[in-house]
């Protein structure tokens, strides 16, 4: 049986190899992790469960879930996402192209028939 708060590392994926903590259950075959991976639901046996546990409510944020693992002795990093601003670059600005006036030749110039 899955409780909110077990340990696990994961075993398939993109994150394999990663400690998580299961913060929520979806379904009998499915979790949310968090931890080292990222947060996002997964399959229960793509998870080798672990036998500490931690303390979270149903839910926890990101922050708390890696708080609670270094409590238990886990030592985790949380990641920040922020993105540095990148200096607003003036778009290039087109020249209008101004025509020439032509002078319009009026009857004198004209042939005579």
């Amino acid at each position: 049986m899955v409780n909110v708060g077990q340990t696990a590392i994961k075993i398939a994926g993109r994150d394999a190899g990663a400690l998580c903590a299961i913060v929520e259950i979806v379904d009998s075959n499915y979790v949310i992790i968090d931890g080292q991976a990222r947060r996002r639901k997964c399959n229960i046996r793509h998870l080798e469960f672990l036998d500490k546990q931690v303390k979270l409510k149903k839910g926890a944020s990101s922050s708390d879930v890696v708080k609670a693992l270094n409590e238990v002795g886990f030592k985790i990093e949380l990641k920040e996402k922020r993105k540095e601003k990148k200096e607003k670059t003036s778009k290039p600005v087109k020249k209008r192209k101004i025509k020439e006036k032509t002078v319009k030749k009026t009857g004198a110039s004209k042939k005579q028939k």
